[in-house]
């Protein structure tokens, strides 16, 4: 959907924010192990394939600026190899790298360690960043932290600074193309929601339900964003439940949190369902509390705020709201039945990159999913749709996905005939 002039704009928008007479280096993320000879699927760096358009392993991009105004851009990729393709799979050509990217540049030679040198020798280089994770003082640091190190020691006279928020800054405001691929990962999240809905009985496992997901997922071309949480009953009083594993009872509500990435682009969804397909009166009476508050907070989600401030004034709302209601006491109790923020940054990552002192500005994209978590009533609520903030009002991309009581129930009802 991209165009190699979108990836040029891109990275020459990325040199926009640096000092001049910087140089930006681009590493990849590494193949990790899990046992023995195998690996763990291959998560290729967000960040590069914004800049490029390419997840290839071993991609490594280097960006500057000669003090003239030129900009240098090379591209390092391994080089195709009809051994390896018979084994693992094709690698792209020198000039199909070059068509996706839009990089004129591309090296097969791995001598990006040169190349780097050679630039701060002959380049007028004063500023080096490097795009790698911060791990902090508990974890040990990865690959990309491991060579920023490595680089700045080598290389002392020159600063050295972390490429990434600037790339993260980037990617927080969506353009309509990356809108677009957002609600289709929204759409065929919503066609495994309908089929995943017409087998839901009682007597079944959680992880049928889960399995159907996967099944539409992947039969529509995409795959999973993240883990799928089907929760029923009490079990969906926690927040991260994945064993799904559980026979689902009649008369409880199934919580499921899940959603499809297109392209990399991710969905994220929740919904509570009855299992029999009727909710009881109090189920209706709790998720229709769930239900006001997002439409609170999808109010609220305005241009120009904290995304912290947010967060805060719809729990302030929510916690009158649930007094008023008689589920809590007093405003002061609401982490009883409601602990976790009210929403994310969604995009390339489910809890996609974002600067916490960035205001909100329009084309940033969260998901919106207030919860309510009654554990003495063995019910946990939550209700999670994608929302692109606009300066006049905001668009719901997932909005094709029904959320209201009755026209869950009339889904159900249709699905199983």
């Amino acid at each position: 959907m991209f165009s190699a002039q979108d990836y040029s704009a891109r990275r020459a928008a990325l040199l926009d924010r640096l000092p001049e007479r910087s140089l930006a280096v681009i590493p990849p993320t590494s193949v990790k192990p899990s046992s023995a000879d195998a690996s763990h699927t291959y998560a290729p760096s967000r960040n590069l394939f914004y800049l490029t358009g390419l997840t290839q392993e071993n991609t490594w991009l280097l960006l500057f600026r000669t003090p003239a105004g030129d900009t240098v851009e090379t591209l390092f990729t391994d080089p195709f190899d009809p051994e390896y393709e018979k084994w693992w799979g094709r690698k792209l050509t020198e000039e199909e790298a070059s068509t996706v990217s839009g990089i004129a540049t591309v090296r097969t030679d791995r001598d990006w360690e040169g190349a780097i040198d050679r630039s701060l020798m002959r380049g007028g280089i004063e500023h080096v960043f490097v795009d790698y994770p911060v791990a902090g003082l508990g974890q040990p640091r990865g690959q990309r932290q491991r060579f920023a190190w490595k680089l700045s020691k080598a290389w002392p006279d020159r600063t050295h600074g972390r490429l990434s928020p600037h790339i993260h800054a980037m990617r927080m405001v969506k353009d309509e193309k990356e809108a677009e691929l957002i609600r289709k990962a929204a759409g065929i999240t919503g066609e495994a929601f309908a089929a995943a809905l017409s087998i839901l009985r009682p007597g079944i496992r959680e992880c049928v339900i889960e399995a159907e997901l996967q099944r539409v997922f992947i039969a529509s071309g995409a795959r999973e964003a993240f883990p799928v949480i089907a929760a029923g009953g009490a079990r969906a009083t926690c927040l991260h439940y994945t064993s799904n594993d559980a026979v689902l009872e009649d008369g409880d509500l199934l919580l499921i949190d899940f959603g499809a990435a297109w392209k990399l682009y991710c969905s994220d969804i929740t919904r509570t369902v009855p299992v029999n397909g009727r909710y009881t009166d109090r189920q209706r009476q709790l998720v229709e509390m769930v239900l006001e508050t997002q439409r609170d907070a999808i109010h609220r989600l305005s241009p120009g705020k904290l995304h912290a401030a947010w967060n805060l004034e719809v729990s302030e709302a929510y916690a009158e709201r649930l007094a008023a209601a008689g589920i809590i006491h007093e405003p002061a109790g609401i982490d009883a039945v409601y602990y976790h923020r009210t929403g994310h940054h969604l995009g390339l990552d489910t809890h996609d990159e974002a600067l916490a002192e960035t205001p909100i500005a329009p084309g940033m994209v969260f998901t919106v999913e207030p919860g309510l978590y009654v554990a003495a009533e063995s019910t946990g609520i939550r209700i999670e749709d994608d929302v692109m903030v606009g300066g006049e009002g905001n668009t719901i991309l997932s909005d094709m996905i029904p959320r209201e009581p009755s026209d869950i129930e009339a889904l159900m009802a249709r699905g199983r005939g």
